[in-house]
């Protein structure tokens, strides 16, 4: 019975260990790989090149002629990227992308946080430290590689930005959208149960098309 149970704790810690690692393998980036891009500045001048957008970093990522991975500097000559049907705009000193125009023109904006985990501090546990400053962890383009340390934690989200009027309002999840909407509240609430919505960009563009119909 021993040796049993031995096997079945090793095969646990090497699932547990394998999906840790690959937790960590791209999940700062938009795209699981780099892919080509058009970017398409205001001067109509087009160019192509392997592109992928860092939530870590809030910078749109291209793979350089030798190979090195380096920021698109600078960006506000640049009036749109695109990768295949998805479009991305620069905003301020970093890119949203445009989820829908029309009525209500919608954007996202992605990001994540970082956390570093330290050593195991005994009875099975560790403890994480925050990240709050990325510049400092990426003198060597670190933060531009698709796959981070294993010990990195990547927590990625998504701040959504709603045009109304030529106003600016930002939102994460659905329930927030009622209160830029609040005449909207029993409509978009019944909208969500009836579809079963998720906080994603198909769940939000949902609801937003649905407002834009009402």
């Amino acid at each position: 019975m021993a040796s049993i149970s031995n096997k079945i704790i090793v095969l646990c810690c090497c699932f547990v260990s394998t999906t840790l690692a690959w937790g960590q393998n791209g999940k700062h980036f938009v795209f699981p790989e780099y892919q080509e891009g058009q970017i398409v500045y205001k001067n109509k001048k087009v160019n192509k090149v392997e592109l992928n957008y860092n939530k870590a970093t809030e910078e749109m990522i291209y793979t350089g002629s030798d190979g090195k991975k380096m920021a698109l500097h600078p960006i506000d000559q640049i009036d749109t990227i695109y990768f295949g049907k998805r479009s991305f705009i620069p905003s301020g000193n970093s890119f949203e992308e445009v989820l829908l125009s029309g009525k209500y023109p919608l954007y996202s904006s992605y990001r994540c946080r970082l956390s570093i985990g330290a050593q195991n501090i005994g009875y099975g546990s560790s403890s994480t430290t925050a990240i709050d400053n990325i510049s400092s962890l990426n003198t060597g383009g670190e933060m531009y590689q698709l796959k981070l340390p294993e010990n990195y934690k990547v927590e990625p989200y998504t701040i959504y930005t709603i045009e109304i009027n030529g106003k600016r309002e930002r939102f994460r999840r659905i329930k927030e959208v009622i209160k830029i909407f609040p005449e909207r509240k029993k409509e978009i609430m019944s909208f969500q149960k009836k579809n079963k919505l998720k906080n994603d960009n198909e769940g939000i563009i949902q609801v937003i098309q649905y407002i834009s119909s009402l």
